[in-house]
């Protein structure tokens, strides 16, 4: 094993220390950032908060001290080129930048600063140099893609429009990746539009960029197929090589401006292949996988595999390699490292301590100088030594060949995330009320009418039974008011507030209007819409049906977790408060324009406290993803992928309701919303008003592939299951349930049946208000950030915990 001795390091410190460690009044002292156009600022992992922080004041250093405007973040090139087009327009406020860049990052207290800095020097520019593009990119690229090839005469068919969304957009191309003939048709689809792209003439930005963002996301879509196939690619190499270029064009785009990067020291390394690989580095990876698996368990990658990926990085070609060969000396770019602390580790969502580098490592040097924060140009010493700049992992390196310049951070903390307790509108108190509750059952049969309509005549307040019919309401003291109960294919009834009882029996009676269809005899006889025509209806009324400004909808939202291995049923329950900005309308991120606030949480359990603050209700963004009218990706949306067939027509509160199956023939991320492992099959039913054509409600299935996991090797297979229903509230319609439930199967790696878990979200409408709206602060995914549950809430007093779930453990 070749290390370096302590003497000649600390030699080399004392060398450097006296002439090119630079003072405090200026952090580029010695370096003339005036004489160069570019400046990567790098990051050892993306949970670094000490670096953050001292990046924010070398961005300001370097934008009114030396005219550094264009700050490029590794993020979405199109992602971030949109958010200033929306934000120069006034379309949106300069939140919108919380969208472009990653949510690693916007998530912080440091870059909320940022922002603000960003409102009183407009000349400074926020852009992306990544290929993997993100919120915006999904929400606006097409639109803007086809109004392009409008304007220029391109032709392209509706067939391939359809195509790029599904592979470049949704990045749902699993099934090319193992058919040839059809990556192959995908390619010269896509070739030969960027031949047409080629020709037509690039006179704004707003079209180079388009045309830029397709090519970049063309190499990331090939980049992800040659994964799939099990393709031979180093590290990240066509990754890097295309944000190279995408920085490449920024500067040709501007060619006046001074461009500071901000991504992973890895990517702005060069010629990193000129590490060695020893033993000491060997160590300390079995080290912080130890420590990880202390935290993690098993769903990480193994020992092993993190040998296997650091010995790769001797075929590893970073952008910075490209950009340092193109740019020479008018590039600088600056590593961080630090010799203790704390660092949030993103792949495993966990606050993770660092190791204590080697004796013989440029951090050692600097703790023993006692050197707190200092930064030094690696110029002039012909030396290996090890440094963490990378990951906290010591490696032994000549760093003046991968690395301009150190920043040295001696103590390393986390990034500081935003705290919305005190920026939230105020939470409202609920009085202690009386609760009606009961059953609905089939007049006839007796048996449980799950999914009914629980509703007061003249107020937004609502529920719906559960799958046993029971159901639980607020009691309403009002005189005028009737309890209306109400299910598709039954006569609706009502009783008097005054005449209902706590608990109660309703029985409904089947319609005799319901007429069941055949779609042969149908269609030949008469003419009538085709069940691909009442989705169409449905899809073009949504702006009708649904309401398009912004209104608060509160939940009882109910998280429930039973697995076999212990046969303990665990669950969170709390009660949230909703602020939609944007109205009900399809997004491919609906949860960017909702906002939440808990009220009040209950559980039986601690394991939603120590885990990420995304599970438990923490979920909920990921559950109104699968909402039929807020997300794009199903059957309503995206019915091409799907075989249509009208079932029959079906009494509805005195109204005609199509009751529509259908099947998915192209089952994946793109038509269903769930991703890899890709589904294999989905099928379901939704049921559409005759006279709106508003969604009523909403069945789907989906059966995913089977996949292994890392380190047991065991084989797991899921199956998903959503059911929504929409109730008429005042003219509009609001979701009255969702409830999305999994159930995970997990076999041995011969394919022995080990356990099941089961998995429950359940949501359910309280009330609405579309007329005094509350405007809320909290992002939907920071639902649980910083949250702190009350020890004790009277809210709960007269509500009986259930957290009971039913399982079905065959074996198949």
């Amino acid at each position: 094993m070749k290390s370096i001795s302590i003497s000649i390091s600390i030699l080399i410190l004392s060398i450097i220390s006296t002439s090119t460690l630079f003072s405090q009044d200026s952090i580029f002292k010695d370096i003339s950032p005036d004489e160069l156009e570019i400046i990567l600022l790098g990051e050892q992992s993306h949970g670094d908060g000490a670096v953050f922080d001292k990046k924010f004041e070398m961005v300001k250093e370097l934008h009114e001290n030396y005219g550094y405007n264009l700050l490029v973040f590794e993020s979405g090139m199109y992602d971030n080129f949109k958010a200033n087009e929306l934000y120069q327009n006034k379309q949106e406020n300069i939140k919108i930048f919380n969208q472009s860049v990653g949510w690693l990052y916007t998530t912080t207290k440091v870059f909320q600063e940022l922002l603000n800095y960003l409102e009183t020097h407009p000349e400074l520019k926020i852009l992306g140099f990544d290929s993997q593009e993100s919120n915006l990119f999904e929400e606006y690229f097409l639109d803007d893609f086809k109004t392009l090839c409008s304007k220029n005469r391109i032709e392209v068919s509706n067939e391939t429009y359809i195509e790029i969304e599904k592979t470049m957009v949704a990045r749902d191309f699993e099934k090319y990746a193992f058919n040839k003939k059809d990556s192959t048709e995908l390619y010269n689809r896509i070739n030969a539009v960027i031949e047409k792209l080629d020709q037509i003439p690039k006179n704004d930005i707003k079209t180079k960029v388009i045309v830029q963002t397709f090519k970049s996301v063309f190499s990331d879509l090939d980049f992800g197929l040659k994964s799939l196939q099990k393709e031979k690619i180093a590290i990240q190499n066509p990754r890097d090589k295309q944000m190279a270029e995408n920085l490449i064009f920024i500067k040709e785009t501007f060619p006046n401006e001074k461009i500071m990067g901000w991504g992973a020291s890895y990517h702005f390394a060069n010629k990193l292949n000129q590490f060695e690989y020893t033993l000491e580095t060997e160590s300390f990876i079995k080290k912080q996988i130890a420590i990880i698996d202390s935290v993690q368990g098993d769903s990480h990658t193994s020992a092993e595999e993190e040998i296997a990926q650091i010995k790769e990085l001797k075929y590893a070609l970073p952008m910075g390699q490209i950009l340092k060969e193109k740019y020479g000396s008018k590039l600088f770019s600056l590593a961080f490292t630090s010799y203790e602390g704390l660092y949030y580790d993103f792949s495993v969502q966990q606050i993770i301590p660092i190791l204590q580098p080697p004796f013989n490592s440029i951090e050692s040097d600097f703790k023993k100088k006692s050197f707190k924060s200092d930064l030094y140009v690696l110029d002039d010493i012909p030396h290996q030594f090890y440094s963490s700049a990378l990951g906290y992992l010591p490696l032994s390196a000549n760093w003046e060949n991968i690395f301009d310049g150190i920043y040295y951070i001696e103590n390393m903390y986390p990034p500081k995330y935003i705290d919305y307790s005190d920026k939230t509108t105020e939470i409202t108190n609920y009085n202690k009320t009386d609760n009606i509750t009961g059953f609905i059952f089939d007049n006839d049969t007796s048996t449980p009418i799950n999914y009914a309509d629980v509703y007061y005549s003249n107020l937004n307040s609502s529920t719906v039974s559960n799958s046993k019919g029971q159901f639980n309401i607020p009691r309403k003291v009002s005189s005028k008011e009737y309890l209306v109960f109400s299910a598709i294919g039954y006569e609706s009834d009502s009783v008097h507030i005054s005449s209902i009882k706590s608990e109660n029996n309703i029985r409904l009676k089947k319609s005799k209007d319901d007429i069941v269809l055949n779609e042969v005899v149908v269609s030949a006889a008469r003419v009538e819409l085709s069940a691909e025509e009442i989705i169409k209806k449905a899809r073009e009324n949504i702006e009708m049906n649904y309401v398009q400004t912004p209104y608060n909808q509160s939940f009882n939202y109910k998280v429930i977790t039973y697995s076999t291995k212990d046969s303990v049923n665990k669950g969170e329950e709390a009660v949230i408060e909703t602020y939609n900005k944007k109205g009900i309308n399809g997004s491919v991120r609906p949860e960017n324009n909702i906002y939440a606030e808990i009220h009040h949480l209950r559980t039986n359990t601690d394991i939603y406290d120590k885990k990420n603050t995304l599970n438990g209700i923490g979920s909920l963004w990921v559950v109104l993803n699968r909402d039929i009218i807020l997300s794009k990706t199903n059957v309503l949306y995206r019915s091409g992928s799907y075989d249509l067939q009208k079932d029959a027509v079906l009494n509805y509160e005195g109204q005609k309701v199509y009751k529509i199956n259908f099947s998915n023939n192209s089952p994946g991320s793109y038509s269903t919303g769930y991703g890899y492992p890709a589904p294999i099959a989905s099928s379901g039913s939704i049921y559409i008003s005759s006279e709106t054509f508003a969604v009523l409600k909403y069945k789907h299935d989906i059966e995913r592939a089977e996949y292994e996991t890392k380190k047991t090797k065991n084989l797991v297979k899921q199956n998903h299951s959503i059911v929504q229903t929409y109730k008429n509230v005042h003219g509009k319609y609001f979701f009255n349930l969702l409830d999305v439930s999994t159930n995970t199967k997990v076999f041995s790696p011969k394919h022995e049946y080990l356990y099941s878990i089961f998995y429950k979200n359940n949501l359910v409408s309280n009330d609405i208000e579309t007329n005094a709206v509350k405007t809320i602060k909290r992002p939907l995914t920071e639902l649980k950030q910083d949250y702190k549950k009350q020890l004790t809430d009277s809210y709960w007093n007269d509500k009986p915990m259930d957290f009971q779930s039913h399982i079905t453990t065959n074996k198949i």
